[in-house]
């Protein structure tokens, strides 16, 4: 599903695309950029993302998990078709493996969920501090965070591919499949 708002639109204003499947948020985060003078447009997922004809865009916030798709996938469909658009991904399931795959498909920024406004704002015209936007624990992670992260890392080297992952972690597919189970909230 997509959604254009062109409040205010003129000559010059910044454009800004949400792609968030979370219908609430993505309507609170738009309705603070319309007030900052930014064009919103809005798309739910993957498939509403496609069917934007006109993508030209300057910046975009994009979700990480967008239902049964991954945000990763958007940040390419959005760059093949606004290359000079800042991208920043938000996510409530942050790993070093998908901010080192965001950054590496072309996003500026990685910002854990809880953020506001402003951070999401500095870090789409990257005005970032000098501190990573990806929180680096300083304190001991426990062994499941440090295996869903590795698995994360795994799979996303071996670009989802399951049979793959599961091979070079050494572990029987549906053994991983449980895994994966296991680290997705339902």
């Amino acid at each position: 599903m997509a959604e254009t708002i062109s409040i205010g639109a003129g000559d010059g204003d910044r454009t800004l695309l949400i792609v968030d499947d979370n219908a609430r948020f993505a309507e609170t985060l738009a309705s603070e950029f319309r007030d900052r003078g930014y064009v919103v447009t809005r798309a739910a997922d993957l498939a509403g993302l496609q069917a934007m004809h006109d993508l030209d865009v300057d910046y975009a916030i994009v979700d990480l998990r967008l239902g049964a798709d991954s945000g990763l996938d958007a940040i390419s469909i959005i760059l093949g078709r606004s290359p000079k658009a800042k991208v920043v991904v938000l996510t409530g399931y942050g790993s070093i493996a998908t901010a080192v795959k965001a950054t590496k498909l072309g996003a500026v920024g990685y910002l854990m969920k809880p953020t506001d406004v402003e951070q999401v704002e500095k870090a789409l015209l990257e005005q970032v501090d000098e501190e990573p936007s990806v929180p680096i624990p300083t304190e001991f992670q426990s062994l499941y965070r440090h295996e869903r992260e590795y698995i994360e890392f795994v799979l996303a080297e071996c670009e989802g591919n399951i049979s793959q992952a599961a091979r070079r972690l050494g572990l029987h597919r549906q053994s991983l499949q449980r895994k994966l189970r296991k680290y997705t909230p339902h």
